[in-house]
């Protein structure tokens, strides 16, 4: 069967195409656009790299601003904790008037009726490379993720994009889209961009999940990026990504990040039934540190845990750490009803455990990092 030409793109620029037609005046201007993980825009204003996002309206949920459509959110994209100027809260509120203006252009109608309880497209698309602003891009090898984590936060976002794509709705965790022609356009585009660190991946789907064993994208887009001056960071639950040492071993600089919530396995087969098991990645996070690469952890979601355990693990072998607790706890709560451990869903678990993984890490020398911004992590 032959690939499919994806429409998605098509339809989210015809949404933001008087935002794009307006880029370049000269007190703002559009950094990049994107509809994969939920429709999002990054824009300049005043310095700052500004992220604006679109996801399903639900009128539950806080927000920036509601559209009919949308639920609309805002922050700086390298500084987060820094609220918008009222400069900047005006150019977003004048972008979210443009998409409500225009969003009964989107299609509508029902979803078409899904043939089988799994779906692999093998696709083609434009773009891969895409810019955050301050010499930083990412890229998604695939779009969806079949190792499937339950509380992944993407999960509303993600489906979404398949329904502005045409797409039949279908499980979290039983869909992915192969780009296949991925490395051909990135080969393009790296000659178009200036170097930079480029992420794979941020939010949408794991580069190493069981699809590469057999597509091998997430390597031939590697290989691609080996012939330029750019940086790879790779973030991943799957030591599969030990298959494509000698490709990173081949940049002056190369990061990896370990996703390892827990460090107990019978807490990782609750939670992460389709992830490979945490004593396998504590094994392969050290092999990617012995190799000279710059590696990076990331505790997020806080699962039940031996902190003091985690931190002797991890630390010897990480420039940095990220720690989060389980977000979407209304959606996420019945996992721990599942599996009677209501006592680790409150706020006083994830205080306590946040406290203890701090202490650790501050011990071993192990800075905190929000990983929004990785140029310091991939320095010298």
């Amino acid at each position: 069967m032959p690939p499919v030409v994806r429409t998605l793109d098509q339809v989210v620029r015809n949404l933001f195409e008087p935002i794009l037609r307006g880029s370049g005046r000269r007190d703002w201007k559009v950094v990049n656009w994107d509809g994969e993980q939920g429709l999002s825009l990054v824009l300049e204003r005043d310095g700052d790299i500004i992220l604006v996002e679109f996801e399903e309206r639900n009128d539950s949920k806080d927000c920036f601003v509601r559209t009919g459509r949308f639920n609309v959110n805002a922050r700086l994209t390298f500084d987060r904790d820094r609220p918008l100027s009222e400069r900047q809260r005006h150019l977003v509120e004048k972008v979210a008037e443009v998409v409500a203006s225009r969003e009964h252009r989107l299609p509508e109608g029902a979803r078409p009726d899904a043939e089988r309880r799994a779906d692999l497209r093998e696709i083609t698309v434009e773009r891969m490379l895409m810019p955050e602003g301050d010499g930083q891009y990412y890229l998604n090898p695939y779009a969806g993720c079949t190792i499937g984590c339950p509380f992944c936060y993407v999960v509303g976002r993600a489906d979404l994009s398949r329904q502005l794509d045409g797409q039949p709705e279908i499980e979290w965790g039983r869909y992915v889209d192969v780009k296949i022609n991925a490395a051909e356009v990135l080969a393009e585009e790296v000659k178009q961009h200036p170097p930079g660190i480029v992420r794979m991946s941020p939010i949408l789907t794991d580069p190493y999940q069981p699809a590469e064993s057999r597509y091998h994208i997430t390597r031939q887009v590697l290989e691609v990026l080996a012939e330029t001056d750019f940086i790879p960071v790779v973030l991943t639950r799957a030591p599969r990504i030990l298959d494509d040492l000698d490709v990173l071993k081949r940049f002056p600089v190369a990061g990896v990040g370990f996703s390892i919530p827990t460090d107990d396995d019978a807490i990782r087969k609750l939670f992460e039934p389709g992830a490979d098991p945490v004593d396998e990645r504590f094994e392969a996070l050290a092999k990617c540190h012995e190799a000279g690469l710059q590696t990076f952890g990331v505790v997020q979601p806080m699962l039940p845990m031996d902190a003091d355990a985690m931190v002797a693990r991890m630390a010897p072998y990480i420039r940095a750490v990220r720690i989060d607790r389980m977000h979407e706890m209304e959606r996420n709560h019945p996992l721990y009803q599942k599996a009677s451990l209501e006592s680790a869903a409150g706020p006083d678990f994830f205080d306590r455990t946040e406290r203890q993984l701090l202490e650790g890490f501050q011990t071993h020398g192990v800075p905190t990092h929000e990983l929004d911004d990785l140029s310091d992590i991939m320095g010298p």
